[in-house]
C-alpha cells in the first residue's frame, strides 16, 4: 500500500520512508541479543539500497543501525545509547 501511495514529490511513500520492523531479542528462552531478526524497508529518499540481506558479524549493537538511520535522515550524531559506530553498506 505504501508503494502505491504518492508523496508530495511524486515518489511513492515507500521510496521516501525507512520502515524498521523487528525485535530486540532473537531467542526468548535465552534472552539473546545477537543475530536479531530486523527488517529495514524503503529507500529513505535514495539513501538505502533495498533488496539485500546484510550480516554484521560479531557483537554489533542495534543502536548502530539507529545511528546510521539518523545520519541518512540528515541528523548528525556521534553516538546513540550503546552504539559503537555507524554501519557500513546500509
Amino acid at each position: 500500500k505504501l508503494k502505491s501511495m504518492k508523496d508530495v514529490d511524486g515518489r511513492s511513500v515507500l521510496d521516501n520512508s525507512m520502515v524498521l520492523y523487528g525485535c530486540g531479542i532473537a531467542d526468548g528462552n535465552r534472552h539473546s541479543h545477537q543475530n536479531l531478526p530486523i527488517l529495514l524497508a524503503g529507500r529513505g529518499r535514495g539513501q538505502l539500497e533495498p533488496g539485500r540481506h546484510l550480516d554484521f558479524e560479531g557483537r554489533v549493537p542495534l543502536s548502530n543501525l539507529y545511528l546510521t538511520m539518523l545520519e541518512k535522515m540528515g541528523v548528525e550524531a556521534e553516538t546513540l545509547g550503546d552504539s559503537t559506530g555507524k554501519l557500513p553498506r546500509v
